[in-house]
């Protein structure tokens, strides 16, 4: 029973109690004859005493009724035809600070901030950059200046730990970081020199980092030397021993998609491929959660690329989406995207022809991208970004069902002067 129901049954339940009744030893009615009068006013009384009661429990009874009805009145939704859903009007705050946001200010010393759903005031900033939150959620890899130079660390935000792994040499500098598709390990780069057009006196490598206390703990798997690559990791699928990163230069497109097969004798087999003529921004390039797909997007149209992690040759693509914030929907094979005033949320697993199937809801603002999911896929977070210096933003959570076809459109809107760019879990 809804609690308000509940209060209105107690409601009607005390109001009977605290009705004043005579001292015990009065309730019988003395002996003797009645006249017509006492007797009439007698009935009365009772009669009227009745109604009331009668009326109370029907007005209470009524409004129980009104609020279950309410309650099973379903959202419209998109239809099976795939055509979608304007957004209804909010239906109340929708936050779950079970989860939270990480939110990057810019400026020359990036400052990140980590805080619930629902509050997004008096949360204390502290400095760090390449940051990886793991598959469940519950923690965060990033690189953080420290006393004794630029440090990996691994933050458990369910029991608000923390773990140094590595510490760079003065002369290093932080690269990227990937969780590995089990959360038991990391895929990380560092880099040394300058880099630009025609390499330079540069090293770049990357590496990877197994949690466990017999793990390979800092172990260079690829080493690229005065080619002005960068490598910027993006998955590790360890039940297939399969590590992928991007290659990135000047201009901060993905160049080179690559490989690497980590054996088990502790060599290594690295593929390479060119992919610069897809003109992904290395930013767009993204991994599933379980590691299997990776995801870009590149033209001038906004068109919208994924492809196996061990086969870029597969490679697919939406043409001309027009895509905004291209991002896979945690535990799934789904994208999500904005285009013009729609949310699409397709299952690469079932793509077909006409590619992917298929709007969740429209009604989106024209100039919004999506900035996030929730960690565990059950609402999307669009952004509006205003045209200030100070980095004000709109945002707005939508709740979002497990049919990629609807969506209930339960949402909250909230601003922020920092841009909002992951979701984490604290339990």
């Amino acid at each position: 029973m809804d609690e308000r129901d509940k209060d209105l049954t107690h409601l009607f339940v005390r109001d009977l109690d605290e009705i004043a009744l005579p001292p015990r030893g009065e309730w019988r009615r003395p002996q003797g004859r009645e006249t017509i009068v006492t007797r009439t006013s007698r009935y009365l009384l009772t009669a009227g005493a009745i109604v009331a009661v009668l009326a109370i429990a029907l007005i209470v009874g009524l409004q129980l009724n009104q609020r279950q009805q309410s309650a099973a009145t379903p959202i419209a939704s998109s239809t099976s035809s795939g055509v979608a859903a304007s957004l209804p009007p909010p239906t109340g705050p929708i936050f779950n600070d079970s989860f939270g946001f990480i939110l990057i200010s810019g400026g020359g010393s990036p400052q990140q901030v980590i805080r619930k759903e629902s509050r997004n005031q008096g949360n204390a900033p502290y400095p760090g950059q390449g940051l990886a939150v793991s598959p469940d959620g519950l923690r965060v890899a990033d690189w953080e200046p420290r006393r004794s130079g630029w440090e990996l660390v691994v933050t458990n935000l369910g029991f608000s730990t923390e773990e140094i792994l590595v510490t760079l040499a003065a002369d290093q500098r932080p690269g990227g970081v990937a969780w590995s598709n089990d959360g038991a390990a990391l895929l990380y780069s560092t880099e040394t020199g300058s880099f630009g057009v025609g390499g330079g006196t540069n090293s770049a490598t990357l590496n990877i980092w197994e949690l466990a206390a017999n793990g390979r703990h800092g172990t260079t798997i690829d080493t690229q030397t005065n080619t002005g690559w960068l490598y910027r990791p993006l998955a590790w699928d360890r039940s297939a021993n399969l590590a992928a990163v991007g290659l990135t230069g000047e201009g901060a497109f993905m160049g080179i998609y690559e490989t690497v097969r980590i054996n088990a004798d502790n060599s290594f087999t690295v593929s390479r491929v060119d992919s610069a003529s897809r003109t992904m921004t290395m930013g767009s390039v993204r991994a599933s959660s379980d590691a299997k797909y990776v995801l870009g997007v590149g033209g001038v149209a906004g068109d919208l690329n994924w492809w196996p992690i061990d086969s870029y040759g597969a490679l697919k693509t939406q043409a001309g989406a027009g895509t905004r914030g291209a991002q896979w929907r945690p535990g799934t094979h789904e994208i999500g995207f904005l285009s013009a005033e729609q949310f699409w949320l397709g299952d690469v697993d079932k793509a077909g022809a006409q590619g992917l199937c298929c709007t969740a809801f429209s009604g989106a603002p024209a100039s919004s991208t999506l900035a996030t999911f929730r960690a565990d896929g059950t609402a999307v977070v669009l952004e509006v970004r205003a045209a200030t210096p100070s980095g004000q933003a709109s945002y707005t959570l939508v709740r979002i069902g497990t049919d990629p076809k609807a969506t209930s459109g339960d949402r909250a809107t909230f601003e922020d002067v920092d841009g909002l760019v992951a979701s984490v879990r604290f339990r």
